[in-house]
Protein backbone atom coordinates (compact mmCIF):
# COMPACT_ATOMS: atom_id res chain seq x y z
CA UNK A 1 0.00 0.00 0.00
CA UNK A 2 1.01 3.33 -0.72
CA UNK A 3 2.38 5.02 2.50
CA UNK A 4 0.76 8.15 2.48
CA UNK A 5 0.19 11.19 4.77
CA UNK A 6 -3.04 12.44 4.39
CA UNK A 7 -4.17 16.19 5.29
CA UNK A 8 -7.68 17.16 5.56
CA UNK A 9 -11.15 14.98 4.91
CA UNK A 10 -11.66 13.21 1.42
CA UNK A 11 -14.98 13.96 -0.68
CA UNK A 12 -15.86 10.62 -2.36
CA UNK A 13 -18.02 11.09 -5.27
CA UNK A 14 -19.52 8.96 -8.11
CA UNK A 15 -16.65 8.19 -10.30
CA UNK A 16 -18.24 9.50 -14.20
CA UNK A 17 -16.75 11.13 -17.48
CA UNK A 18 -16.41 14.57 -17.23
CA UNK A 19 -17.97 16.84 -19.93
CA UNK A 20 -16.22 17.25 -22.96
CA UNK A 21 -16.70 20.67 -24.41
CA UNK A 22 -14.77 23.30 -23.48
CA UNK A 23 -15.98 25.31 -20.20
CA UNK A 24 -15.73 29.44 -20.02
CA UNK A 25 -14.55 30.47 -16.62
CA UNK A 26 -14.10 33.95 -17.42
CA UNK A 27 -15.06 36.52 -15.03
CA UNK A 28 -17.60 33.59 -13.86
CA UNK A 29 -17.41 33.43 -9.52
CA UNK A 30 -15.69 30.28 -8.07
CA UNK A 31 -15.93 28.88 -4.63
CA UNK A 32 -13.64 26.86 -3.13
CA UNK A 33 -15.13 23.79 -1.18
CA UNK A 34 -12.58 22.06 0.03
CA UNK A 35 -8.05 22.30 -0.30
CA UNK A 36 -6.72 18.63 0.25
CA UNK A 37 -3.03 18.12 0.85
CA UNK A 38 -1.27 14.59 0.79
CA UNK A 39 2.22 14.11 1.37
CA UNK A 40 4.11 11.03 0.45
CA UNK A 41 5.66 9.73 4.54
CA UNK A 42 9.38 9.96 3.14
CA UNK A 43 8.69 13.40 1.23
CA UNK A 44 7.58 14.60 4.48
CA UNK A 45 10.34 12.94 6.60
CA UNK A 46 12.60 14.76 4.20
CA UNK A 47 10.61 18.39 4.82
CA UNK A 48 10.46 17.72 8.32
CA UNK A 49 14.63 18.77 9.30
CA UNK A 50 13.75 22.03 8.60
CA UNK A 51 10.81 22.38 10.67
CA UNK A 52 12.61 24.72 13.31
CA UNK A 53 12.60 27.69 10.02
CA UNK A 54 8.69 27.52 9.88
CA UNK A 55 6.78 30.17 12.17
CA UNK A 56 4.41 28.71 14.65
CA UNK A 57 0.53 28.28 14.22
CA UNK A 58 -1.91 28.28 17.33
CA UNK A 59 -3.82 25.29 16.17
CA UNK A 60 -2.32 22.51 17.66
CA UNK A 61 -4.14 19.67 15.60
CA UNK A 62 -2.64 21.43 12.48
CA UNK A 63 1.19 20.76 11.01
CA UNK A 64 2.87 24.61 10.68
CA UNK A 65 4.71 22.65 7.18
CA UNK A 66 1.32 21.88 5.80
CA UNK A 67 0.32 25.05 6.57
CA UNK A 68 2.39 27.39 5.13
CA UNK A 69 2.52 25.31 2.10
CA UNK A 70 -1.29 25.61 2.09
CA UNK A 71 -1.27 29.52 2.59
CA UNK A 72 1.29 30.16 -0.26
CA UNK A 73 -0.29 27.33 -2.26
CA UNK A 74 -3.80 28.73 -2.41
CA UNK A 75 -2.19 32.78 -2.37
CA UNK A 76 -0.52 31.84 -5.78
CA UNK A 77 -3.40 30.07 -7.36
CA UNK A 78 -5.80 32.10 -6.87
CA UNK A 79 -3.17 34.89 -8.06
CA UNK A 80 -2.38 33.01 -11.39
CA UNK A 81 -6.29 31.47 -12.18
CA UNK A 82 -7.28 35.01 -11.80
CA UNK A 83 -5.16 36.53 -14.06
CA UNK A 84 -4.43 33.42 -16.56
CA UNK A 85 -7.92 32.23 -16.69
CA UNK A 86 -10.42 35.43 -15.83
CA UNK A 87 -11.69 33.26 -12.89
CA UNK A 88 -13.03 35.29 -10.04
CA UNK A 89 -12.16 33.71 -7.40
CA UNK A 90 -14.27 33.92 -4.01
CA UNK A 91 -12.87 34.17 -0.23
CA UNK A 92 -12.76 30.90 1.38
CA UNK A 93 -14.86 32.35 4.02
CA UNK A 94 -17.52 33.29 1.70
CA UNK A 95 -19.51 30.08 2.40
CA UNK A 96 -19.91 32.07 6.55
CA UNK A 97 -20.46 29.92 9.31
CA UNK A 98 -22.84 27.83 7.54
CA UNK A 99 -20.49 25.01 6.72
CA UNK A 100 -17.01 22.98 7.88
CA UNK A 101 -13.45 24.32 8.29
CA UNK A 102 -10.44 22.18 8.72
CA UNK A 103 -7.55 22.68 10.87
CA UNK A 104 -6.17 25.09 8.35
CA UNK A 105 -8.96 27.14 8.04
CA UNK A 106 -9.99 26.00 4.27
CA UNK A 107 -13.24 24.86 3.67
CA UNK A 108 -14.28 21.33 4.22
CA UNK A 109 -18.04 20.95 2.81
CA UNK A 110 -19.73 18.78 0.15
CA UNK A 111 -20.65 20.01 -3.04
CA UNK A 112 -24.12 19.94 -1.98
CA UNK A 113 -23.80 21.25 0.73
CA UNK A 114 -22.08 24.27 -0.58
CA UNK A 115 -24.41 24.83 -3.42
CA UNK A 116 -27.16 25.05 -0.89
CA UNK A 117 -25.14 27.30 0.91
CA UNK A 118 -23.86 29.61 -1.58
CA UNK A 119 -24.14 31.72 -4.68
CA UNK A 120 -21.39 31.18 -7.15
CA UNK A 121 -21.54 30.09 -10.74
CA UNK A 122 -18.99 27.44 -10.04
CA UNK A 123 -17.37 25.32 -7.38
CA UNK A 124 -14.17 23.67 -7.15
CA UNK A 125 -11.92 21.38 -4.92
CA UNK A 126 -8.36 21.42 -5.07
CA UNK A 127 -5.71 17.80 -4.55
CA UNK A 128 -2.13 18.67 -4.04
CA UNK A 129 0.51 15.45 -3.73
CA UNK A 130 3.61 15.89 -2.61
CA UNK A 131 6.28 13.02 -3.51
CA UNK A 132 8.59 11.04 -4.98
CA UNK A 133 8.96 11.00 -9.32
CA UNK A 134 6.31 8.76 -10.89
CA UNK A 135 4.93 8.00 -13.81
CA UNK A 136 3.47 11.26 -15.06
CA UNK A 137 -0.40 11.75 -15.69
CA UNK A 138 -1.37 11.73 -19.49
CA UNK A 139 -3.74 15.11 -18.72
CA UNK A 140 -0.68 16.76 -18.25
CA UNK A 141 0.98 18.83 -20.70
CA UNK A 142 4.32 18.21 -19.70
CA UNK A 143 7.12 16.14 -21.42
CA UNK A 144 7.27 12.41 -20.68
CA UNK A 145 10.98 11.82 -18.57
CA UNK A 146 10.04 8.87 -16.82
CA UNK A 147 12.92 6.85 -18.83
CA UNK A 148 15.19 9.75 -17.86
CA UNK A 149 14.95 9.35 -14.02
CA UNK A 150 17.94 9.31 -11.99
CA UNK A 151 19.02 6.37 -9.51
CA UNK A 152 18.78 8.46 -5.99
CA UNK A 153 21.51 7.82 -3.49
CA UNK A 154 20.68 8.12 0.14
CA UNK A 155 19.33 11.22 1.66
CA UNK A 156 18.43 12.16 -1.53
CA UNK A 157 14.53 13.27 -3.24
CA UNK A 158 13.63 13.66 -6.43
CA UNK A 159 10.36 15.39 -5.74
CA UNK A 160 7.05 15.64 -7.99
CA UNK A 161 4.25 18.15 -7.53
CA UNK A 162 0.74 17.21 -8.88
CA UNK A 163 -2.18 19.81 -8.70
CA UNK A 164 -5.71 18.42 -9.19
CA UNK A 165 -8.44 20.83 -9.38
CA UNK A 166 -12.13 19.65 -10.10
CA UNK A 167 -14.67 21.74 -11.03
CA UNK A 168 -18.90 21.79 -10.58
CA UNK A 169 -21.97 23.80 -11.74
CA UNK A 170 -23.79 25.67 -9.57
CA UNK A 171 -26.28 23.30 -9.68
CA UNK A 172 -25.93 19.13 -9.58
CA UNK A 173 -23.12 16.81 -7.69
CA UNK A 174 -21.71 15.52 -11.23
CA UNK A 175 -18.08 17.26 -12.25
CA UNK A 176 -17.57 19.61 -15.17
CA UNK A 177 -14.41 18.59 -15.51
CA UNK A 178 -10.78 17.72 -13.80
CA UNK A 179 -7.98 19.59 -14.31
CA UNK A 180 -4.15 18.34 -13.77
CA UNK A 181 -0.84 19.84 -13.29
CA UNK A 182 2.34 18.71 -12.72
CA UNK A 183 6.11 19.92 -11.83
CA UNK A 184 9.31 17.45 -11.26
CA UNK A 185 12.53 18.48 -9.92
CA UNK A 186 14.87 18.24 -12.78
CA UNK A 187 17.97 17.09 -10.45
CA UNK A 188 17.79 15.76 -6.65
CA UNK A 189 17.61 17.71 -3.85
CA UNK A 190 20.22 16.73 -1.23
CA UNK A 191 19.68 16.19 2.43
CA UNK A 192 20.40 19.38 4.82
CA UNK A 193 20.29 21.68 1.97
CA UNK A 194 17.53 23.98 3.43
CA UNK A 195 17.76 26.34 -0.25
CA UNK A 196 14.63 23.88 -0.99
CA UNK A 197 12.10 25.72 1.19
CA UNK A 198 12.94 29.21 -0.02
CA UNK A 199 9.43 31.05 -0.98
CA UNK A 200 7.93 29.35 1.73
CA UNK A 201 9.88 30.55 5.06
CA UNK A 202 11.46 33.91 3.27
CA UNK A 203 11.14 36.11 0.39
CA UNK A 204 13.81 33.89 -2.08
CA UNK A 205 11.79 33.29 -4.88
CA UNK A 206 12.84 31.15 -7.47
CA UNK A 207 12.20 29.24 -10.60
CA UNK A 208 14.39 26.94 -11.35
CA UNK A 209 12.65 24.25 -9.77
CA UNK A 210 15.29 23.76 -6.93
CA UNK A 211 12.37 24.71 -4.23
CA UNK A 212 9.12 23.04 -3.31
CA UNK A 213 7.56 26.45 -3.77
CA UNK A 214 9.17 26.57 -7.35
CA UNK A 215 7.52 23.19 -7.90
CA UNK A 216 4.32 24.25 -7.02
CA UNK A 217 4.19 27.12 -9.16
CA UNK A 218 5.16 25.42 -11.97
CA UNK A 219 2.28 22.94 -11.59
CA UNK A 220 -0.10 25.51 -10.99
CA UNK A 221 1.06 27.32 -14.19
CA UNK A 222 0.81 23.53 -16.21
CA UNK A 223 -2.81 23.27 -14.16
CA UNK A 224 -3.78 26.86 -15.93
CA UNK A 225 -2.58 26.18 -19.12
CA UNK A 226 -4.34 22.50 -18.97
CA UNK A 227 -7.57 24.39 -18.40
CA UNK A 228 -6.83 26.83 -21.49
CA UNK A 229 -6.43 23.79 -23.67
CA UNK A 230 -9.22 22.42 -22.51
Amino acid sequence: MKKTLLIASVIILVVIPFQGKSINYRNKEMTLISFNVSIHLETKRYLDQFESYFSPIKNPNADKIVAKIKEQTWGSMVDVLQKEIGMVILPISTLGNNISYEEYGFPNVSISKAQRKGFSKFYMKIDLQIGPEVYQPQSSFKEDTTNQRIKLKSGEIKPMVTITITTYPENGIVPIDKYVGIAIAPTPWYSNDSSIIDGLVNEKSKTNLSSLMSLINEAINDVSTNIHVR
